[in-house]
């Protein structure tokens, strides 16, 4: 019966149709007696054959009426249909450097801070899609597990700094093995991980893990941010601002490295584009090539499911109930 009826547990309600039915015969018997008892033999002609036919049609129409109100409530259901999947939304895991060579100011206001700024603009765009976030450095961990709240993410994002990780140093295959373990229930048909970075691999094991998303069919993006000719990293110092040093003492100074992010983009089917040169670099990687690649899945997919038919049986219902109510028993 379940494969009528939606509500197939609601089955015993069919009983109530004839269940009120047996009572208004009841009912009306009981009150035939009742007037026996007061007019005697002049009964017959108050409560005459037509009137009688028409009280037992009545009674008829409106049970009726119950029996099939009841079907539509069980809600029925046969034949199938197929639609279109609506598509779902894609899965997102920003990967976001805040090692201290972010802190560099050759782009305004600073790497991280122009990094927090595209996260932001991508929390405003992707409605429906679910986003993840990992922060970075010489270790990774998760700092947004996938989620639709994009207000949370644009949040937490926000707040994601170089005291988000204990280590220092830049390893981009932690970051990819963390977004990895953040997409693991995910199949790769439309996912994505994206690097915001300045392209410091100080591990080297970044050529590895993009390969292995490659395996299971993740793109991986990166947006590079700084210059080719550099910038200092700017920290607090006992007198006020200063400029981190190696140990050596001498003043580091961190670039952009767009070769070795172009080399791990490739890798995993991914590209690579430079915060100098787009006004929204984050927002060109997601409008460009995860959403495209998300409608291409799901458009193909069909979903078959049965027709319902309650409408059916809930007209046959309305009807008699209308036809009930143009009948009457009153004699002119």
């Amino acid at each position: 019966m379940s494969d009528v009826f939606v509500r197939s547990e609601w089955w015993p309600l069919i009983a109530l149709a004839p269940a009120v039915w047996l009572l208004l015969v009841v009912a009306e018997r009981a009150a035939i007696d009742r007037l026996s008892g007061l007019l005697g033999s002049r009964t017959a002609a108050l409560a005459a054959d037509h009137d009688r036919r028409v009280v037992a049609a009545r009674r008829a129409l409106f049970a009726g009426g119950l029996l099939f109100a009841t079907l539509a409530a069980l809600q029925p259901t046969w034949g199938e249909s197929t639609r279109p999947v609506e598509q779902r939304g894609v899965d997102v895991v920003v990967c976001l450097d805040v090692s201290r060579s972010m802190l560099a100011r050759d782009v305004s206001p600073s790497r991280l801070a122009a990094a927090h700024a595209e996260l932001a603009a991508l929390a405003e765009r992707a409605h429906g899609d679910r986003l993840g976030l990992v922060a970075f450095a010489g270790e990774s961990r998760i700092v947004v597990p996938l989620t639709r709240d994009a207000a949370t993410f644009a949040d937490l994002a926000l707040r994601t700094d170089p005291l988000s990780v204990e280590r220092g140093g830049t390893d981009l295959g932690a970051a990819l093995d963390t977004a990895l373990v953040a997409l693991a229930a995910g199949s790769g048909e439309n996912e994505a991980i994206v690097l915001l970075t300045d392209g410091e691999d100080h591990e080297g094991r970044g050529l590895r893990v993009a390969a292995r998303c490659r395996e299971r069919g993740i793109a991986v993006h990166c947006v590079g941010f700084g210059s080719a000719r550099g910038s200092k990293i700017p920290v607090d110092g006992p007198d006020g601002e200063a400029f981190l040093r190696d140990r050596a003492g001498d003043e580091i100074l961190t670039r952009l490295d767009p070769t070795s992010l172009r080399a791990l983009t490739s890798a995993a089917d991914g590209v690579f584009v430079d915060a100098t040169e787009s006004d929204r670099p984050l927002l060109t990687i997601y409008e460009d090539e995860v959403l495209p690649m998300a409608r291409k899945t799901f458009a193909s997919e069909q979903r078959r499911q049965r027709k319902q038919r309650f409408q059916w049986p809930l007209a046959v219902a309305l009807g008699l109930w209308i036809l009930e109510l143009c009948l009457t028993d009153r004699r002119r």
